[in-house]
């Protein structure tokens, strides 16, 4: 603020706004250091661990179970109105909890854990005659598994510098933060199926007789199994590595080769008594909801492979 004497009693005073425009910006970095500051405190609160679980991990557990109770009090009124978006809202609360749960184990053991036994991981590459495990290179070798971690963006990397495709690689995941982007996808991959899940328990129950006997349940089961299940579970090896992981050609390739036998092993083990016990007993509005049910635990199953070394 320059001052200007005319003569002997006048004072000119020019006023500069230079300082006021360095103000705003200014207030702006105090701004940004608040919410930098807000954000570091949310992180840390929300690290915090319960049971060795972080409060992250709970909160979002409470919230969607939570959810989905209040949704069972409304999924018949629903269903009466549209089949399929009833299903959507069913797998996208049932897939959310499934990948928490994963997620929650994961973070409770803090590595990841492989749910499929290392022996019956092994007779499913005999059976399927993998040439790597002929060389006694198995299946850890790669750090491969359902979901390709080692491609994503979201993992995080030893210090060796390998390209993730040389099986010496070695990686490291965390296990004690909340992976969002992979809830996100999972919870996705639910509402994307659904309108497929739908329209097939309707082929089903039009296709075969209404008669709920052991003859025509069995039918359904074996459609299903045989049809349904192996087509979903390749689209989903699909759908994880090119949308959830970045990946290409050939890590879906390795994936297939690898892991698609073994998992549709397991997936036999399990659905074919589901589903069983699902077209026998369960009334028809509520045969892809009781599947979805027992699918948090299948599910749960998908998502911790994805954390398996």
């Amino acid at each position: 603020m320059p001052l200007q004497l005319f003569g002997r009693d006048q004072i000119v005073v020019h006023y500069e706004n230079n300082n006021m425009i360095s103000d705003e910006p200014h207030s702006q970095g105090v701004l940004g250091l608040w919410a930098r500051r807000f954000a570091a405190a949310l992180r840390t609160v929300m690290n915090r661990r319960i049971q060795r679980i972080t409060l992250l991990h709970w909160s979002l557990l409470v919230v969607w179970v939570t959810g989905l109770w209040k949704f069972t009090s409304h999924y018949r009124q629903l269903y009466s109105r549209s089949a399929i978006f009833a299903t959507i809202c069913t797998n996208v609360l049932l897939f959310g909890i499934s990948d928490i749960l994963a997620q929650s184990i994961a973070c409770f053991y803090s590595y990841h854990v492989d749910p499929i036994p290392q022996v019956l991981n092994d007779t499913f590459h005999h059976v399927q005659g993998s040439p790597d495990l002929e060389n006694d290179v198995g299946y850890e070798s790669d750090e491969l598994s359902i979901f390709n971690d080692f491609t994503s963006e979201h993992s995080t990397y030893s210090d060796n510098g390998d390209y993730p495709e040389v099986a010496t690689s070695q990686a490291t995941f965390k296990t004690d933060t909340f992976d969002l982007f992979r809830w996100c996808s999972f919870m996705f991959w639910g509402f994307f199926i659904s309108f497929f899940q739908a329209p097939w328990y309707k082929f089903l129950n039009f296709f075969y007789t209404e008669d709920p006997t052991v003859v025509q349940v069995f039918e359904r089961v074996l459609s299903d199994q045989l049809l349904y299940s192996p087509v979903s579970l390749y689209y989903f090896f699909m759908f994880s590595n090119y949308v959830m992981e970045g990946g290409d050609k050939y890590t879906f390739s390795k994936k297939i080769q690898r892991l698609y036998i073994s998992t549709l092993g397991c997936n036999y083990l399990v659905w074919p008594l589901v589903q069983f016990i699902n077209f026998l007993v369960m009334p028809r509005d509520f045969q892809a909801p009781f599947s979805s049910s027992v699918g948090v635990v299948w599910n749960c199953f998908l998502s911790m492979r994805n954390a398996s070394k």
